[in-house]
């Protein structure tokens, strides 16, 4: 039995007991209609009134109709029009934006128009004489399976139009029961902080109705400022707080930017950090939890997915985060980490009494939480719920050995390339967001066969700069860094500016279904732009510009930037250089291309720079011819054989190694073996089919991130490793000319980063331009296994069977082009790897 005299609620200064909510609630009744038919809508920012809103409509036995306090009239009265409440409970800050909305809703004469209670005239008004009654307005969340209608929850909306989900009592007590009884988060002695709006059912039943009903009680924050969340977790003594990921992101780095400003503070995070140990990250970082209130013992995060950065960091720091997982569907909780087995990134075990299961990746789900439908909509409802009564999610998860789901992305928000590689769009905003110094919010949406980021500057940094400033800076100092540490095909190649706030639900979901309006909205302006300023005419610009196009087959605007409009590759860019050189007797280093912010730009750096002009295709053939001789190559010594021997009978013992094809390496001569790339082994792996006695001859080539330390350059340069520079990629390629020219090897693996699933991407065409213009035949190589074995993340090989095949060898022919010598070599390794 809850105690009267206890504190409900703490709105500002003033204190609420449980006796004066119940004569609150009872006053607010009076005026509310009854019935269990009857629906009142909630239309308020959060404060005291909209709790006594709401606990009136359930003790009159009604259905409450909560709405977004920032709603538009057209959305308000869209609801209006689909539920044709009784009753609607406003706040006078909002009432004008109401009578609009009833205006339009009911313009027709079709439904009654419902009666306006003003929470502002009631929510104040004396008690006297106002008895506390014994009737508590929750009683019907103890009542055994009552399948009466409690709230219809309309939908944030993110893929279209809201949907009213019904949700009964019994709906709502399985969540309420398994938060504070089988698993006691919620109990009588943790208030739980109210800062989410109300309207949605994570907040609704989160930080209202199950603190409340269990005792708790409550602590209602003015804003979604810092200084009023700090000073309502002091003064409310908070022990729960429900916030977004957006909120705990914003939380986390604000404290680890003053932390890394430190050496003993980062030092200190990064043992913290290493020991894992909740007790002693509380102890280090004791001031955190000090500054929060003292009392906070769970940080709750939903709505959206945590990255695990995030999660992990805020442990380090001594704060416990739980993360939950669900849908307003089902009230809200699908799953939820419990306390004492928080793994980042994890959304824990399902709620007790639901049943999951996973159909082609999707999670369906079905138990007592289960909506009874979406209000008006059997087909709808028929749709997401099918005849076993699964729902499905729409949701892509995994599940580990002892039940645990984790989410790996949604099925409606995939983008899907036209090399069949999936790409999920949260991932890559999350690490452009990394770089809050120029970037608010960002969104990654499909653009052609590209992948394109919307990015809202920071206001601080971009108020003095203009949009074409503000993509040039971008592209350099975020996407080129950006693009460094991904696979090709997650690389972001063009950057759309935008000024406002990005579209999203009032738990922070994007809604992904209204960035295609942004984006057609600056294509026209951009095509307009292209039609209002005449292009350049000078000729340098127009070889250039011809160039491109018919090396690319994309058309070329004077404003594009040659990487993240244009997306010219590394390859792409020494052919540039040559032709360059060629037709007009200077040089750009491939370095110094992505520094120009367009084609216009170097263009007139080349006009200015030439010495002659004549229209020159590159000519691979005596690029490759030129002269090498001062190029200097990697050797390999004793030790590198040596290593390679012993890694080869390691993988024999340990991953049962098989090596078959050798024959199909030539006995004599140049050749370029050409492997896929599925782990970090494949290199020794390559050279475990190759004899002792030939292991000099080969020699790798590798990206400048493989070898960023001193170490590891050093080791390169003693393991025959040729390092591909950046800032000479010419030179990079002559050397892997001169191996082949002197009648050694070369391994190059085409896709230029290991596998992301244990399949292929678009082999890069350098190894095929090499075996045409020098003559030398190509080996595939298939790897199988290895992935399996140390995939991406993983640091300990894993005893998986690993197979190397060498496959018959591919001899170019005069006829063939590049793309399909390369073609060709990626189409036999897929061949073997579907087998």
């Amino acid at each position: 039995m809850i105690d009267l005299n206890k504190i409900a609620i703490i709105a500002g200064k003033h204190d609420v007991t449980y006796a004066e909510l119940l004569q609150r609630v009872a006053q607010f009744a009076r005026k509310t209609p009854k019935g269990k038919d009857t629906k009142t809508v909630i239309f308020s920012e959060n404060r005291e009134g909209w709790a006594y809103s709401f606990f009136s409509i359930w003790l009159n036995e009604g259905i409450a109709v909560p709405v977004d306090a920032s709603s538009t009239v057209g959305d308000v009265a869209y609801i209006l029009n689909d539920c044709q409440p009784n009753a609607i409970w406003v706040s006078k800050e909002r009432e004008a934006v109401l009578r609009e909305s009833l205006t339009l809703a009911f313009s027709k004469g079709e439904g009654t128009t419902p009666d306006v209670f003003i929470i502002d005239d009631y929510e104040q008004v004396s008690l006297e004489n106002e008895p506390v009654t014994s009737i508590l307005p929750w009683s019907a969340l103890s009542e055994p399976d009552n399948d009466d209608t409690a709230v219809i929850i309309y939908t944030s909306g993110t893929t279209g139009s809201p949907k009213g989900v019904m949700l009964s009592y019994a709906n709502l007590k399985a969540n309420i029961y398994s938060v504070s009884y089988d698993v006691p988060i919620f109990t009588e002695k943790r208030r739980t902080l109210v800062l989410l709006p109300l309207h949605h059912i994570l907040p609704l039943m989160g930080s209202l109705i199950a603190p409340l009903y269990i005792g708790g009680g409550i602590a209602i924050c003015p804003s979604l400022s810092g200084p009023d969340i700090m000073d309502t977790l002091c003064r409310g003594q908070v022990g729960i707080m429900i916030g977004v990921p957006r909120l705990w992101q914003t939380l986390y780095v604000g404290i680890k930017k003053k932390i890394d400003q430190s050496v003993v503070a980062r030092m200190l995070f990064a043992f913290c950090k290493a020991m894992k140990s909740r007790t002693l990250s509380r102890i280090v970082f004791s001031s955190v939890r000090k500054k929060m209130g003292g009392h906070i013992d769970y940080c709750v995060s939903g709505g959206a997915a945590l990255d695990r950065e995030i999660g992990e960091g805020l442990r380090t720091l001594g704060l416990d985060v739980l993360e939950g997982y669900g849908m307003t569907e089902t009230a809200p909780i699908i799953a939820f980490t419990r306390p004492g087995d928080i793994i980042p990134g994890c959304s824990g075990l399902p709620l007790p009494g639901v049943e999951c299961k996973l159909v082609d990746g999707e999670l369906c789900v079905k138990g007592p939480n289960l909506m009874k439908g979406y209000y008006n909509r059997p087909e709808e409802t028929k749709a997401v719920i099918d005849n076993d009564g699964y729902l499905h999610t729409g949701d892509l998860a995994t599940f580990d050995s002892v039940g645990r789901i984790t989410l790996t992305g949604r099925t409606k928000e995939i983008i899907v390339l036209s090399n069949g590689k999936n790409v999920q769009p949260n991932e890559i905003e999350y690490k452009l967001e990394k770089y809050d110094q120029y970037v608010k919010e960002a969104a990654v949406v499909q653009d052609d066969d590209m992948l394109r980021a919307i990015i809202v500057p920071q206001q601080a940094w971009a108020s003095t700069m203009t949009d074409s400033e503000v993509a040039v800076t971008l592209k350099r100092e975020v996407l080129e860094p950006y693009n460094m540490t991904v696979s090709a095909y997650k690389k972001i190649m063009n950057v759309l500016v935008y000024r406002g706030d990005l579209p999203r639900t009032k738990l922070d979901k994007l809604q992904r279904f209204k960035l295609g309006a942004i984006l057609k909205e600056e294509q026209g302006a951009r095509s307009k732009e292209h039609e209002s300023k005449p292009e350049p005419d000078f000729e340098e610009y127009l070889l250039l510009k011809r160039f491109i196009e018919s090396e690319k087959g994309v058309k070329v605007h004077a404003t594009d930037h040659i990487e993240t409009d244009l997306a010219l590759d590394s390859l792409d860019k020494v052919s540039l250089q040559g032709f360059i050189e060629g037709s007009f007797g200077t040089s750009v280093s491939v370095d110094a291309m992505p520094t120009f912010p367009n084609i216009e730009a170097l263009a007139r750096h080349v006009a200015a720079q030439k010495t002659k002009m004549e229209a020159e295709d590159v000519d691979w053939h005596q690029l490759l011819h030129g002269p090498v001789d001062a190029l200097p190559l990697p050797t390999a010594g004793f030790a590198y054989r040596f290593i390679s021997r012993l890694l080869k009978w390691l993988f024999r013992l340990y991953n049962c190694l098989k090596i078959k094809g050798k024959k199909n390496i030539p006995q004599k001569g140049a050749c370029i073996l050409a492997p896929n790339h599925q782990s970090y082994a494949d290199a020794p792996l390559v050279l475990s089919g190759l004899s002792w006695d030939t292991l000099g001859e080969y020699y790798f080539y590798a990206t400048e991130e493989h070898v960023r330390s001193n170490y590891r350059r050093k080791l390169a340069a003693q393991s025959n490793v040729i390092v591909m520079e950046r800032s000479n990629l010419k030179n990079s390629i002559l050397k892997l000319a001169k191996v082949l020219r002197e009648g050694h090897r070369v391994i190059i693996f085409p896709e230029g980063a290991r596998t992301h699933d244990g399949g292929t991407v678009p082999f890069k065409k350098t190894f095929a331009i090499l075996a045409k213009e020098l003559d030398v035949p190509i080996v595939p190589v298939c790897i199988r296994g290895a992935f399996e074995a140390l995939p991406r993340g993983s640091s300990f090989m894993r005893p998986k069977h690993i197979k190397v095949t060498f496959l018959p060898a591919i001899k170019p022919s005069p006829e063939q082009t590049y793309e399909e010598l390369t073609r060709k070599t990626q189409d036999a390794i897929e061949a073997l790897l579907a087998g």
